[in-house]
């Protein structure tokens, strides 16, 4: 992150089965986090099975900056259940643009209250494929009360793998510590202890 954008000290990671967030310390290393793995709910995944159940591309809505006002609270997290109720209130008479935009504010929501419990420390970044629908990102901005930093344009669906090209081009390796307990102290150079 400190070569995308080193003013940044909190990252939301969302992608398509895991969201986490942590915190960078003074030193570039890894600070405290929180991660929700056990769900999809919050998830890419989850607004890919939903875009599917409403018959919606998934892109048309990722690139949409502002969501119809109309949009029904959508209750389940457990997209299987979701998906039932989305389905529902459209036989209910809802457009489906606006259950979607339900859903998206639902995910939001979801993000926006990991990143409240483990507390934001500005610069805020956002990285994964969920960071590329515009909507969610919006949502977050406001309920959050901040703007996202600036990455300098590298597609955020792609920043961990460029991190992970940056530490083999540098030499870098992991110890053979388990990874959850992984921090920044535990990478070295090759060849050097």
């Amino acid at each position: 992150m400190k070569k995308l954008n080193s003013d940044v000290k909190t990252v939301v990671n969302v992608g398509g089965h895991s969201f986490t967030v942590f915190h960078i310390d003074d030193t570039g290393g890894l600070g405290e986090s929180a991660i929700t793995d056990m769900c999809t709910a919050g998830m890419g995944m989850f607004l890919e099975v939903i875009s599917t159940a409403l018959e919606v591309p998934l892109g048309d809505m990722a690139a949409v900056e502002s969501l119809p006002g109309k949009a029904p609270f959508i209750d389940n997290q457990c997209p299987v259940f979701a998906e039932s109720e989305a389905v529902s209130l459209i036989n209910e008479g809802y457009d489906r643009y606006d259950v979607f935009a339900g859903v998206t504010s639902a995910v939001a929501n979801k993000i926006a209250g990991l990143v409240r419990r483990l507390g934001v420390m500005e610069e805020v970044a956002m990285v994964g494929g969920v960071a590329k629908n515009r909507a969610v990102m919006a949502i977050l901005e406001k309920n959050l009360g901040l703007r996202f930093a600036d990455l300098g344009g590298v597609d955020p669906q792609i920043v961990a793998a460029y991190g992970a090209a940056l530490l083999a081009r540098e030499g870098c390796s992991l110890d053979s510590q388990d990874l959850s307990s992984a921090t920044a102290e535990h990478f070295h150079r090759k060849g050097k202890a």
